[in-house]
């Protein structure tokens, strides 16, 4: 069994060697009972610091997972349209 972690926000988690800055957890209860979570963030890739946006979870892992996605868009916008391109759609 894992212990429990507790994170106060704001601080900064790693994925994909990429930081990411998480700035505030916000807990739903639905009315289903199921717990929701809203993560406001922004990233931090190749010394480019984004806007803060949001991103709804239901647990740390999707969090990650949903982290690696955007990560890879903004990789494949570097690739297809380069750096500066990538600058001016995330900052």
């Amino acid at each position: 069994m894992s212990k429990p972690q507790i994170l106060l926000p704001p601080f900064c988690i790693e994925i994909d060697g990429t930081p990411i800055e998480i700035l505030e957890i916000i807990k739903h209860q639905l009315i289903t009972g199921e717990t929701q979570y809203t993560v406001a963030l922004r990233i931090r890739y190749k010394g480019i610091t984004s806007k803060i946006f949001s991103i709804t979870v239901k647990s740390i892992e999707e969090l990650k997972n949903k982290l690696k996605i955007e990560l890879t868009k903004i990789r494949f916008m570097e690739l297809t349209y380069g750096l500066k391109y990538v600058e001016s759609v995330i900052k």
